[in-house]
């Protein structure tokens, strides 16, 4: 529904964390849209036995400040942590221009490699949008392996030659493999 929101239209971030279970999506998704609230965006995850999610929901201004003073209602129902937070529409949010690219790195997995590639975008003016991380183990050997993708935003003031000479660096650093990737068709 991104592409019809209107001037009138509010929006909130809930992010909700508790044990995950069976019928919790459909749960908060209700609850969401019984207060007249649309889901525009979300991402949910379970690590451990928690279930976390993320969603970003549109209404009116009413239908907005109902669903934010009323979180202990779903919180009592689902056993989740809610926390709501009124944010700008995404178009708002996205006013800068900037180039999206998909940073992968891979190696056998050890203490910091997040750290060392989150500390390297931002010394390059980078924003980091979504990062997944995982530990795994190699199909034959079992080996410790760990792989991670990360969507960014290069500002227009910053090269992406600039971003893959810092992830370089940290590669030779980390011994990683990384591979930075402009997301711009054509």
């Amino acid at each position: 529904m991104l592409g019809h929101m209107t001037a009138t239209e509010a929006f909130l971030v809930l992010s909700c964390l508790g044990p995950d279970r069976p019928g919790l999506v459909a749960e908060l998704t209700h609850y969401v849209s019984e207060h007249g609230g649309n889901v525009e965006d979300s991402r949910m995850v379970v690590l451990g036995g928690e279930f976390g999610v993320l969603l970003l929901v549109s209404g009116s201004p009413e239908e907005v400040s109902a669903l934010e003073t009323s979180t202990a209602d779903i919180e009592k129902q689902t056993g989740l942590q809610v926390i709501a937070r009124r944010t700008k529409s995404p178009e708002e949010h996205r006013r800068a221009p900037t180039i999206p690219c998909l940073v992968t790195a891979e190696a056998l997995d050890h203490e910091g490699i997040v750290r060392a590639v989150a500390r390297a975008l931002s010394a390059t003016g980078v924003n980091i949008v979504s990062l997944e991380a995982m530990a795994y183990e190699a199909p034959v050997t079992g080996s410790p392996l760990f792989r991670m993708e990360a969507r960014i935003d290069v500002p227009a003031g910053v090269s992406v030659g600039k971003v893959r000479k810092a992830m370089d660096a940290v590669a030779e650093e980390e011994n990683l493999e990384i591979d930075v990737r402009s997301l711009v068709k054509g």
